[in-house]
């Protein structure tokens, strides 16, 4: 399973690509960097979760430029998050339609969010078909789903997983991948659980494209924490 850091790019993040692989980038509208030869594996996130937690209107104009920026990279993302309505799942559907064309046109694979109280059938009368299943939502409803979603669908990433015990369930239920920002922003038990997971997960060190030293232990990571 592929850990998407979240809207971070510091040290920290190559480091642990360097050492263990298995990471991957979830990049905003307003964060857009990369790729890397040694971080090739990012997604387009749509925007909508932070300026919906921060009150603030969603900008169209700077998701559209998002798109046009991916398009003149050197490789293309994975996929991206159609505009979606946090907490409204009517209106999640009636903007996938509104959008999907214009996101397909890149041709980029497209991943619907997914949110609390949505079930498979709902998808199905709405004429929802995605190539990835973005599953967001509360962190309750979201859990208890989620291996149902895996179950259903081939492709599912996992929103807001900032802890090992959230990283070794959705692992264990199939999921392509999973994004957080608490790694480097929360306490050393998170950096710990995810170090935890790359080690026992990770797909290998990429020195041979690194230029990071790769000492014994993590106590660096800790550094200006």
């Amino acid at each position: 399973m592929l850990v998407m850091v979240s809207n971070c790019t510091s040290w920290r993040t190559h480091y642990l690509q360097g050492k263990y692989g298995g990471l991957g980038l979830l990049l905003p509208p307003d964060g857009l960097r990369g790729p890397y030869p040694h971080l090739p594996f990012y997604a387009i996130d749509n925007g909508a979760f932070p300026a919906w937690s921060n009150k603030m209107p969603w900008d169209a104009d700077k998701f559209r430029r998002a798109l046009d920026w991916a398009a003149y990279r050197p490789i293309k993302p994975k996929w991206v998050v159609v505009p979606d309505v946090v907490t409204k799942a009517q209106e999640t559907f009636e903007s996938w339609h509104k959008w999907k064309d214009e996101v397909a046109g890149y041709g980029y694979p497209l991943a619907f969010a997914v949110q609390d109280g949505m079930a498979l059938d709902d998808l199905k009368k709405n004429d929802i078909h995605p190539d990835i299943v973005f599953i967001g939502g509360s962190t309750e409803w979201k859990m208890r789903t989620l291996k149902g979603w895996c179950r259903e669908f081939p492709r599912v990433h996992v929103g807001r997983i900032n802890g090992l015990r959230g990283l070794l369930e959705c692992h264990e239920h199939g999921a392509e991948s999973c994004d957080g920002t608490g790694w480097f922003r929360g306490s050393h038990t998170q950096l710990d659980g995810l170090i935890t997971y790359l080690r026992e997960h990770g797909e290998g060190p990429v020195q041979h494209r690194m230029f990071f030293p790769q000492p014994e232990g993590h106590p660096e990571l800790f550094d200006s924490y």
